[in-house]
């Protein structure tokens, strides 16, 4: 008899919301365990899209701080041969006359500019999306046009030219352009930049 009265004592202090657990005290009930369950994901459903918007903005970003550098390593390289050929007495019009020799780029041509091992080379290029003006990287992480390596999503291209504001003779347009591929979609990155005959 005190048994069952300690039963319905329990019973009737018993405010759970469900009602389950105050008649089985041995553990949770279904319901209970479906719910707390829904919770938790309901919860952490957020959690997960953010990282993975976290994780696709890191690798986004990535690319475009890559492409930034590469657009600006193209003017520098067009800035150095300028210098360069200042420092080697090489007049202004020898350097915007002729696009592959040694010493240039002419006014008006798409070219691709890299650096081997110090030595400054120009080559002709069709457009952005040549072959010709894929990166790749080496071994030593260089990115460079040409040479061993494995392949990068990323193509630059250096485009001379002159404007109504600027004669050949006196400055040289110089454009520098990086393209890849992104998530189904081409991506650019440009830098422009005049080049004064300041000597």
């Amino acid at each position: 008899m005190k048994r069952n009265l300690k039963k319905i004592k329990r019973r009737k202090n018993c405010f759970n919301v469900f009602m389950l657990s105050c008649f089985n005290d041995r553990g949770f009930g279904v319901l209970e365990v479906v719910v707390v369950a829904g919770i938790i994901v309901i919860g952490l459903l957020p959690l997960v899209a953010l990282v993975m918007q976290s994780v696709t903005s890191s690798q986004v970003n990535k690319n475009k701080l890559i492409a930034v550098m590469l657009a600006q390593e193209g003017i520098e390289l067009v800035r150095n041969r300028r210098d360069s050929n200042w420092q080697n007495s090489v007049s202004w019009a020898e350097m915007t006359a002729n696009p592959v020799a040694a010493n240039g780029l002419k006014g008006d041509g798409n070219y691709r500019v890299e650096n081997n091992s110090g030595v400054i080379s120009f080559a002709d290029v069709t457009g952005v999306s040549d072959a010709n003006a894929r990166l790749i990287i080496d071994g030593d992480g260089v990115y460079r046009h040409s040479g061993a390596g494995e392949q990068t999503p990323f193509y630059r291209l250096m485009e001379a030219g002159n404007s109504a504001s600027c004669l050949e003779s006196e400055c040289l347009i110089a454009t520098s352009t990086v393209q890849w591929q992104e998530r189904g979609g081409t991506k650019n990155y440009s830098i422009t930049v005049e080049m004064y005959d300041w000597r």
